[in-house]
């Protein structure tokens, strides 16, 4: 179950990886590299490469080794290599692939085989006899290589996690400066800075006399870094989550904030470790992971349940703010216009609008509409800000929204403060010392508006179907959704019929087959919970619990998500790739603050890739250019 929801990112770091490689170093091809991509170029047309994960293991298919060798010969070499694996008539080298750079194990002059780490290597010659021969010396060759040796020498020791057991005092400092080197990078990615800032802060530390070793300054480092610490976290908590098998809740919403493009943002709801309360934190960018992670949900026997158009909750805050505005702003509206209608500096026509502007703010009809609104967007913003506190349960989010309505619907009886003060405005004709007129603005019906209102929000908000859903389809799911609450409400000790003692028994039963909860046991809790009068929760109840406490009742988070990324995806930072604002959104949204997160386990996972330190000396250092700046005489004063 493991490799399953972890398969992604396994994915994704090989490809990475692949991506990268010419990045961190130039290649010195050995002589087997230039024959292979010699033979490659002229036989072969260009292709993604596959890893190991996607080889053929145990019983090869025809198509998988070389076409020369017969299956008996292909075990034969696969028993005396077990480093060796084949995909679509082509030989790799399994930890080349997962090493791809020897980093600070590497001496002068050894390189991996970018053929062999790919997987590209294929027999040379026209004869079979030829074939046969040139894939033996290849593999004799790569097998007795320096590279090859070293890098499963890296493998080992990450396996072994002995690169603490080393050197003491040189791998200590090794440690410490590139531990550095990590903070400066997650610096940069919790405050929202540019990766530009990367490189002026690992300057301003060396002006500090920090020791900061000699490469890995570059801000290109700070963005694989970044890739690199955002990956680990993200396989950390989804392993957890797997290990605790708690229920998780996807929530998805889109954007085009990023590059311009339809983006999917996708969090995911659940309880870390079995026992929290559940926490929602973003997962991805990528709509490619969220068709994953249900196929990965669906192979984990969990069910990705979406509370539909109670995600759709409208946030109408912005509605609100600018009825407010005019309500409490409605003398210096009304001057405004006034003077902007004498204004014999304006044209005719200009003048003429605003005069037609203050004519229909002094309309007592205008007044009245205007109150009705702000009293229903009053309640409305609300309900919206209670929605998205994260504490809020889908069964209380149910109740809120039932009493809200009513509220609303309570208009028709008891008008609201706002309508209050127009009618008394409307007996003296006067509101906030302007006079008003009768006009001839229409007037909003008062009834007719609060019932649609009312209307409208059990339509939306009492369902688990989509706005456009046929009828039949709607029907259906808003009888879900009332089975759904009423199956939750028994839960609740408030709602407890003391006098039989079987009350609620089907309804858990029910609501465990709809969120996959062992029935026998949480039907003993039950009884236990119920038995305490509501006082104690037993160990056997709290799985139902926590599974319900894992619905979300709003995509809130996902709105959070996006102011995160507006912090993130400036007009100066435009051009942003969703790969890297995915990492920076979820370091900068759930990560610790940098006073308590610690580097060191990232460092060691780093360097057990093959990565090199900040102390490596088989690359180059970063280059300062002097330039020659305007105030360059004064900075020559000022030394």
């Amino acid at each position: 179950m493991q490799t399953t929801i972890l398969q992604m990112f396994k994915r994704k770091e090989r490809d990475e990886e692949t991506q990268n490689v010419l990045k961190i170093r130039k290649t010195t091809p050995t002589d087997d590299t230039v024959e292979a991509q010699r033979e490659e170029e002229e036989t072969q047309p260009e292709e993604v490469a596959a890893g190991p994960s996607e080889a053929t293991t145990g019983d090869a298919s025809p198509t998988a080794y070389p076409s020369i060798w017969k299956e008996e010969q292909y075990e034969q070499f696969k028993q005396k290599n077990e480093w060796m694996y084949a995909h679509n008539g082509r030989l790799g080298c399994t930890p080349c692939h997962d090493v791809k750079d020897l980093g600070v194990m590497a001496s002068r002059g050894v390189n991996i085989a970018i053929q062999w780490a790919d997987g590209k290597i294929i027999p040379a010659g026209q004869s079979r006899d030829v074939q046969l021969s040139s894939l033996r010396k290849k593999i004799r060759e790569h097998k007795n290589s320096a590279a090859h040796n070293e890098a499963v020498k890296i493998l080992q020791t990450a396996n072994k996690d002995i690169l603490l057991n080393m050197n003491a005092s040189s791998q200590e400092s090794v440690f410490e400066s590139t531990a550095k080197v990590f903070m400066t990078a997650y610096y940069v990615a919790k405050n929202n800075k540019p990766f530009t800032d990367f490189e002026s802060l690992i300057d301003l530390q060396h002006a500090n006399s920090a020791d900061l070793g000699r490469v890995l300054h570059s801000k290109t480092v700070c963005v694989d870094i970044i890739e690199h610490v955002s990956s680990q976290m993200k396989k950390e908590l989804l392993k957890k989550i797997i290990e605790t098998k708690s229920k998780i809740t996807v929530l998805a919403d889109e954007s085009t904030s990023v590059g311009h493009k339809s983006t999917l943002i996708v969090f995911l709801k659940a309880s870390v470790d079995g026992d929290m309360e559940p926490i929602a934190f973003p997962l991805d960018l990528s709509p490619k992971n969220m068709r994953q992670l249900s196929e990965c949900a669906h192979n984990l026997d969990i069910a990705l349940r979406r509370i539909g158009k109670v995600f759709s909750v409208r946030w109408v805050a912005s509605s609100w703010r600018a009825v407010s505005a005019v309500w409490q702003s409605y003398p210096a509206l009304a001057q405004h216009f006034r003077e902007a209608s004498e204004d014999d500096t304006r044209d005719s026509r200009e003048r003429a609008k605003f005069k037609g502007l203050l004519s229909k703010l002094c309309s007592i009809n205008f007044l009245k509409s205007l109150a009705l609104m702000a009293d229903v967007l009053t309640e409305l913003k609300n309900l919206s800000e209670i929605l998205q506190n994260r504490k809020t349960t889908l069964p209380k989010a149910h109740d809120i929204m039932t009493t809200y309505v009513k509220r609303i619907e309570s208009f028709n009886r008891y008008p609201g403060q706002h309508a209050v003060d127009a009618s008394q405005a409307e007996e003296v004709m006067e509101f906030k010392g302007e006079e008003l007129r009768v006009g001839r603005s229409p007037i909003i019906d008062s009834a007719q508006f609060i019932r649609a209102v009312a209307d409208n929000m059990k339509e939306r908000l009492f369902t688990t179907t989509a706005n456009r859903a046929q009828a039949s389809v709607a029907a259906n799911r808003k009888e879900a959704y009332n089975s759904l609450i009423n199956q939750m409400a028994v839960l609740n000790p408030d709602n407890w019929d003391h006098d039989n003692p079987r009350f609620g028994d089907n309804e858990v039963r029910a609501l465990c087959d709809v969120l996959h909860v062992n029935q026998q046991e949480a039907h003993l809790g039950f009884t236990e919970y119920k038995a305490s009068g509501g006082r104690n929760i037993p160990n056997k109840m709290k799985k139902l619990l926590m599974a319900v406490d894992t619905l979300s009742p709003s995509n809130a988070d996902c709105e959070r998500g996006f102011s995160t990324m507006n912090n993130i995806i400036t007009e100066y930072r435009s051009k942003l790739t969703t790969k890297n604002a995915a990492n920076l959104l979820f370091i900068s949204s759930v990560g610790p603050p940098c006073r308590q997160w610690d580097p060191l386990p990232y460092v060691k996972t780093w360097l057990g890739k093959g990565r090199r330190a900040a102390h490596s000396t088989s690359c180059m250092a970063r280059r300062y250019t002097e330039e020659e700046s305007y105030f360059s005489p004064l900075w020559k004063m000022w030394k």
